[in-house]
């Protein structure tokens, strides 16, 4: 159909369906309320959509509804199609807003006005119009050598005064394709018997979000499903009440439509750690069984040394043959010496009756 203040014809754009985003900007809005003056100052009555002559002041912006997707390195067209009456005040702007940003605070990425194309953003050697000059109903841009960088929201806005109605922004949703990078794998590498694992299996990248597969390598005997539970989404492998039939090795497949990669852990099961705790107990009890049997020896000694001592002194209650009996003293017994008659205290007797004769005999002198 054709446009004011224009000849040419525009075809209509394959998609039937026009984005009502938001994307007016402050510029467009002032420019609106000049035009709207002018109007009324020719007279004219500027009712929405509709000029003095009949044909529509409005741009419409159609965008796809669905997101757009294609592979990591290759090219991807972002369709854009529009209705105007293209003359020298035709704006084409295009903003992009990665995909943690939201798409408000897009950055300008490619700007067309006065027949002249600007790029500034930092996409600028890979960013270019599918139709240049885009004066003919197409604004769709082509990014080449894609990235994951790249995902996010694309902005396609037009400006054309004296056109002020419509919807003049689309926005254009695109997804990177990957397929997923190599898993970590992480898990114990020795684990008990009758004690739980738990092993996981991640990939950094993955567009679709991979689904995770765990197996056992080389297994030849199926272990028990209600000791396996794994998670497709998350990647975990909680293995329960291990018996050494789960020692080996495990894979795990991180898989989506664009390919799969895969990693490997080994887990080693056995009874080192209750042995361990068995023979600790076991020599614990001999060290003890050790140490008392020590402390009965030492008791035996100590008691024999001490009756060994008191044998061997003196403790003033035992006669002694070279002592000096009680009541006796130094000068009575040179006085004995020297008196030949009492030389028969001298004579010992080794029989019990000769002590107690001398007992009394010493107790008669005294």
């Amino acid at each position: 159909m054709p446009f004011l203040g224009s000849e040419t014809f525009f075809a209509e754009p394959p998609l039937d369906i026009v984005s009502r985003a938001p994307g007016s900007t402050e510029r467009r809005l002032k420019t609106a309320v000049v035009g709207k003056a002018l109007l009324r100052s020719a007279g004219l009555n500027p009712s929405p959509g509709i000029s003095a002559s009949g044909a529509g002041l409005c741009v419409e912006v159609t965008v796809p509804p669905d997101p757009v997707m294609q592979e990591r390195g290759a090219s991807v067209e972002l369709p854009c199609h529009y209705k105007t009456s293209v003359n020298q005040n035709f704006i084409l702007e295009w903003r992009f807003a990665p995909a943690s940003t939201a798409p408000e605070k897009g950055k300008q990425i490619l700007y067309f006005a006065s027949d002249k194309l600007y790029k500034p953003g930092s996409q600028a050697d890979r960013l270019s119009l599918l139709h240049d000059p885009p004066t003919m109903g197409d604004a769709t841009l082509r990014l080449s050598d894609i990235r994951a960088s790249d995902n996010g929201t694309y902005l396609c806005e037009v400006n054309n005064p004296p056109d002020f109605y419509g919807s003049s922004s689309g926005l254009v949703h695109l997804i990177v394709l990957m397929p997923p990078s190599t898993p970590v794998c992480k898990g114990p590498e020795y684990a008990r018997l009758g004690s739980d694992a738990t092993l996981t299996c991640s990939s950094v990248e993955g567009v679709p979000a991979p689904i995770y597969a765990w197996s056992r390598v080389g297994a030849k005997s199926a272990l028990p499903l209600a000791s396996m539970v794994q998670d497709e989404q998350t990647g975990k492998l909680q293995l329960s009440n291990l018996s050494l039939a789960f020692s080996g090795t495990y894979q795990c497949v991180a898989s989506n439509q664009l390919g799969q990669a895969s990693c490997q852990v080994t887990v080693n099961v056995s009874g080192t750690a209750e042995a361990g705790v068995i023979a600790g107990a076991v020599i614990g009890v001999l060290l003890a069984l050790l140490l008392l049997g020590a402390a009965v020896v030492y008791l035996l000694w100590y008691r024999k040394k001490d009756k060994k001592d008191t044998h061997s002194t003196y403790t003033g209650n035992d006669i002694r043959e070279d002592a000096t009996a009680p009541g006796i003293s130094d000068d009575s017994l040179q006085r004995r010496d020297s008196d030949p008659g009492s030389r028969f205290l001298e004579q010992p007797s080794s029989r019990p009756e000769s002590v107690s004769t001398t007992k009394s005999r010493l107790n008669f002198v005294v």
